[in-house]
């Protein structure tokens, strides 16, 4: 394999997966074509039960039929659900539609990590992980915060077009999967002579050893346990600070600027989480966890530049602890089930999505929404304070 190729690549890859055109304007989207807030409601808890139930076995075909097999699916199936959008008004297809895109994130996730890992270990050079992939997600957020700047454009185009473009897109992410170097596992290449029987009884020897997997490594499910609180915690300040930059005088057609300064500030700690390889493990995680805690409670300032700041800290913070935390979990995975076991950590993310959301939602409304973000960092500090003492203690 050529590895420089290869990296290379895969940066041009996550290019094209970083420009996600409609993800900030898709409720927009709905709510201009006649759909009520409770069927928005309806198409985003299809989105994460598909998310939910796909998770870990999209994680297993990628194992079973092959990485750069699973990215070109992925690619080919978000184009679907783009051209599905446009085609049809009636509810039941928008539904499948969500579902499709739900299922083309799953089969993305954890299948890029894991072909990033293993092309590097095939060539001796997985020690260069930390910083491939800090690079990766910064270059992710960072056109993530392009497109969020773009959002008024998005608008203007109209969602025929906007899904058009976003159709493209899925297709040359396949085009770019497509010129990737599937890479061996334990000397071989994964997918080949497939059947549907074959792929059957892989999946379910990936689902057994996963099982035993996560039962005999404590380490690992407290890496995943945190990163999930962390990621889900920030995700939530993200949502909630658009109403918020508008409660604190923001004019609606400018939210797109606190949000590129929010993913700006995600590709910043993705930067600097690549330079911490040098730097001890649980302190990082300690000062991280109560460091995201700390400017998520901040984050419902009164102030519009003082709650912007501090959720860009949290973003930054988040960030900073779970690429790292990425990194030395793949550090003990088996090649042969790389990719279903990021998909578990994707799941467990997806977990803390549906009791915190709700949760925090609920004394937003109530309270309001300093309210809820003061409750949600006190929670967020703690908890992630309470997994770093549990693993100091389980090393000690």
């Amino acid at each position: 394999m050529n590895i420089k190729k290869q990296i290379r690549n895969l940066y041009f890859y996550e290019v094209f997966c970083g420009l996600q055109v409609v993800d900030v304007v898709w409720v927009f989207f709905l709510i201009q074509r006649g759909f009520s807030l409770a069927q928005v409601g309806i198409a985003e808890g299809v989105f994460h039960a598909v998310s939910m139930c796909c998770e870990i076995p999209s994680g297993m075909i990628s194992d079973t039929i092959g990485r750069r097999k699973t990215l070109i699916l992925s690619g080919l199936v978000s184009a679907g659900a783009s051209l599905l959008m446009i085609v049809s008004d009636y509810f039941g297809l928008i539904l499948c539609a969500m579902g499709l895109n739900a299922l083309s994130y799953n089969l993305m996730s954890g299948t890029r990590e894991a072909l990033t890992y293993d092309s590097l270990l095939q060539e001796g050079k997985e020690g260069e992980y930390l910083k491939i992939s800090s690079r990766q997600e910064a270059i992710y957020q960072g056109l993530n915060a392009v497109t969020s700047l773009l959002s008024v454009v998005t608008v203007a185009l109209g969602y025929r077009i906007a899904y058009s473009l976003s159709a493209v897109q899925g297709l040359l992410c396949a085009k770019a999967a497509g010129n990737l170097t599937e890479a061996r596992i334990n000397g071989k290449l994964p997918g080949q002579k497939l059947s549907l029987y074959g792929i059957a009884k892989g999946m379910k020897e990936h689902f057994c050893a996963a099982f035993c997997f996560l039962r005999e490594n404590a380490k690992v499910r407290d890496n995943m346990l945190l990163s999930g609180l962390l990621s889900s915690g920030s995700y939530l300040v993200f949502m909630f600070m658009q109403e918020h930059a508008v409660d604190c005088g923001l004019a609606p057609g400018f939210i797109g600027f606190p949000l590129l300064f929010l993913s700006g500030c995600m590709m910043v700690g993705a930067f600097l989480a690549g330079k911490t390889g040098g730097f001890s493990m649980l302190p990082l995680l300690f000062a991280a966890g109560i460091g995201t805690g700390l400017f998520i409670a901040l984050s419902g300032n009164s102030s519009l530049l003082g709650a912007v700041a501090a959720a860009g800290m949290a973003q930054l913070f988040t960030e900073l602890a779970v690429v790292r935390l990425g990194n030395e979990n793949q550090k003990v995975f088996s090649s042969a089930h790389r990719a279903t076991m990021v998909s578990v950590e994707s799941m467990v993310y997806s977990i803390f999505m549906a009791v915190l959301s709700p949760a925090a939602g609920a004394v937003g409304r109530y309270a309001g929404l300093p309210a809820g973000f003061a409750a949600l960092g006190v929670f967020t500090g703690l908890a992630a304070a309470g997994l770093v003492l549990k693993k100091r203690r389980d090393c000690m």
